[in-house]
């Protein structure tokens, strides 16, 4: 097949609450197999589909990996600056028209698993300047709980 190493990459799995821990194998850019980690303290070693499914998600060709945009009823790829700077000029516009709680954060499955968010999350939500920050408790089970 080739001569690159197989490696496995101990992570958590972040589509939901529970972080299952997931053994990766991966052999250069593909993935063999996703089990998972029986040493993980919590999931000791037992995953859920979705979890296996995570390969299906990052081998799907119609998977986005770039910026896109729609240009004249089409969807064409534009560089990681050009999209950071529209969408910056397109936040400042919104909120600048209606106001800072124009805009609303949400945090939930996947994103609030995902350490880039909970590195950096708090930083962008205090830069937005906006009131209007939800979550899946928000959404999903605090209307329940009332009902």
């Amino acid at each position: 097949m080739t001569d690159l190493p197989q490696i496995t990459h101990k992570r958590a799995c972040h589509l939901c609450e529970a972080i299952c821990g997931l053994d990766i194998v991966t052999q250069g850019d593909q993935i063999l197999s996703i089990k998972g980690d029986k040493d993980d303290p919590l999931s000791r070693g037992h995953i859920c589909p979705k979890a296996i499914a995570l390969q299906d998600l990052h081998e799907d060709p119609d998977r986005i990996k770039k910026p896109i945009k729609r240009v004249d009823g089409e969807w064409v790829e534009i560089p990681w600056e050009q999209a950071f700077s529209e969408i910056a000029e397109r936040v400042a516009a919104l909120q600048g028209e209606h106001g800072n709680d124009s805009l609303a954060v949400y945090a939930g499955n996947p994103n609030v698993h995902n350490y880039g968010n909970l590195t950096h999350g708090k930083l962008l939500r205090k830069a937005l300047q906006t009131k209007s920050n939800f979550s899946a408790t928000s959404l999903d089970q605090l209307p329940h709980h009332f009902v």
